[in-house]
């Protein structure tokens, strides 16, 4: 029968169908053709990078980073608030480093997704985070590829010929991982413009500032040793290293029995060729803060993953590590770092303050930030990042008006970087002190991010600084001169708050704006310099987005900190 062996046929062609889809979806889910989630956009190529045709040797190996997703962030936000706060019961009391652990550890499952992903594309763990929330890998470039979803590019600078291998249309990853992890990097962000400080035009090395200037200045005075550990640090990137010998050259000079020697490298160091950034650093935290110093040292190209291994290195230790930390380095280009490597930068430095460290970062040298080093903001004023974030102290710069010493304003020969950030809301901290600058200041022709965080917080002296680098003594300036500098100041506090509590002062703004009196307030000036000088803020009496809440008042600031720091112990 002609009409039944038809339809046999036809429902043997719908069983094989059905077989056939099966098949397909086993076989795409194996060779990972399941649904994916884009975790990181495509890059914006920053200034200057333009894509060349070069070939790549994909079997070259490279360090992953990823970020697992952590919980209870909420846990660790009301945490590091009640820590900081001078007025909470809670103010100085850290928690253990197990306790800490517990308030954002990612869930089990997280943590196995994540190294599930890692062996699914042969990369291979190099480390695992003692807190479970990062995993660092070493892989081919090919295996980058199949894992991203991504393909990699020689990338070229026009001016400095730097070149780099870089991903840069996106990051996408199997929906089920995304679930599971925050960020996947090393791979696909761009280096900082080489800049470093500004050789300042007609500086005489003769008539520079220089550490006795600047403790005479803000009356900066030996305070008495605790007798418990107190170890600052600065961390370096983009290849920046420390000479021993220039650092030993200047101490001769200017720091009679100042502790000026380098107690430990944490990462690469190569003492020749010293960077006049890393020097200037060095010099003047270790000729401020008199105590033990650490150089953290990242001399890859890829600035924001770099930022992530920094802030995980620092918080996998757990008795031996430092209480202030500065870092000179940032962009003002909006979303120059992915924005999720910038949400998860701020956990991260929330998680440092809870361990009771203080980090300093520079403002920026590109004033009010429509114009960057990286590129234009169409429009837009931005402040740097990571200075940004809501958990560190940004510091920007001042100068002598005249000679060295008396009045002081906001830069000129740089813009002192300032402004409100397009990444963070503005926090409970500074929102009074913000709202109050925006309803007095005359408000620049250009955008600006509303009811966001402010810039700086604080401020320091940053033009005509003497550096040694190289054997060659120069004057520099830059926001990179102010952020160390401030930070030596708070090593010298952090004694006064050992001695009396036995705790270090930790994340500083909520202290700092609760005793704006012990800061010398800066009225004078604009970070509307330069390429910028079109739009910018002013500044004013009280907080403003150029310098921020003032200058150090050494003696005020110890009075101060020895009540708080008095207090807390009472309370504890």
């Amino acid at each position: 029968d002609l009409k039944l062996q038809f339809l046999y046929f036809i429902a043997e062609i719908k069983t094989m169908r059905s077989v056939a889809a099966v098949v397909c979806t086993l076989l795409g889910t194996s060779m990972g053709l399941e649904e994916l989630s884009m975790l990181h956009r495509p890059a914006a190529i920053p200034h200057g990078w333009k894509k060349s045709s070069e070939s790549i040797d994909k079997r070259a190996l490279m360090e992953v980073t990823i970020g697992v997703k952590r919980e209870n962030l909420q846990n660790l936000a009301r945490a590091a608030k009640a820590v900081s706060d001078p007025d909470s019961d809670s103010y100085l009391q850290y928690p253990t480093p197990a306790e800490l652990a517990k308030l954002s550890q990612p869930s089990a499952a997280s943590l196995k997704s994540a190294k599930d992903f890692v062996q699914r594309y042969g990369m291979n763990i190099i480390s695992v985070h003692p807190d479970g929330d990062y995993i660092t890998c070493s892989a081919t470039l090919a295996q980058i590829e199949e894992a991203s979803h991504g393909e990699f590019d020689v990338f070229y600078h026009e001016t400095t010929g730097a070149k780099t291998v870089r991903i840069s249309n996106g990051v996408k990853v199997p929906k089920t991982v995304a679930d599971s992890i925050d960020t996947f990097t090393g791979f696909h962000s761009f280096p900082l413009t080489p800049t470093g400080p500004k050789k300042l035009s007609g500086a005489n090395v003769a008539g520079a500032v220089n550490p006795t200037v600047v403790r005479s200045t803000y009356g900066i005075a030996p305070v008495p040793k605790s007798g418990k550990q107190n170890i600052q640090a600065i961390a370096e990137f983009q290849g920046q290293y420390v000479r021993d010998s220039d650092l030993k050259h200047f101490c001769d000079k200017y720091n009679n029995g100042v502790n000026c020697k380098i107690e430990k490298y944490i990462g690469k160091n190569d003492q020749f060729p010293a960077g006049v950034e890393s020097m200037l650093d060095t010099e003047y935290i270790t000729s401020i803060g008199n105590t033990s110093t650490w150089v953290y040292s990242y001399p890859n190209v890829d600035f924001c993953n770099d930022l992530l291994v920094f802030t995980a290195n620092v918080s996998a230790e757990t008795t031996n590590f430092p209480y202030v930390i500065s870092i000179s380095y940032g962009s003002q280009k909006i979303d120059f770092c992915p924005s999720e490597v910038i949400t998860r930068l701020s956990t991260d430095f929330q998680k440092l303050g809870l361990k009771g460290i203080s980090v300093m970062i520079s403002s920026g040298d590109d004033g009010s930030g429509g114009e960057t080093r990286q590129g234009s903001n169409d429009g837009k004023l931005s402040p740097a990042f990571p200075a940004s974030i809501p958990y560190v102290t940004a510091v920007g710069s001042t100068y002598f008006v005249s000679g060295v010493a008396g009045e002081q304003e906001a830069t000129t020969q740089f813009g002192s970087g300032g402004g409100f950030s397009y990444d963070y809301p503005v926090p409970d901290y500074q929102s009074a002190v913000v709202a109050a600058y925006m309803a007095k200041v005359k408000l620049p022709s250009k955008k600006y991010a509303t009811s966001a965080r402010g810039n700086p917080d604080t401020s320091f002296l940053g033009e005509s600084f003497t550096v040694v680098s190289n054997d060659i003594t120069m004057a520099v300036g830059g926001t990179s001169a102010s952020s160390p500098s401030f930070a030596g100041v708070v090593s010298l506090l952090n004694e006064i708050c050992l001695a009396e509590s036995g705790k270090p002062l930790g994340f500083l703004n909520p202290f700092l704006y609760k005793n704006p009196t012990i800061l010398n307030d800066i009225t004078k000036g604009t970070n509307a310099i330069g390429e910028n000088k079109e739009a910018g803020w002013e500044a004013t009496a009280g907080w403003d987005a150029c310098t921020g809440l003032g200058t150090p008042n050494f003696p005020a600031m110890v009075a101060a900190v020895k009540t708080a720091c008095k207090n807390a112990a009472r309370r504890n």
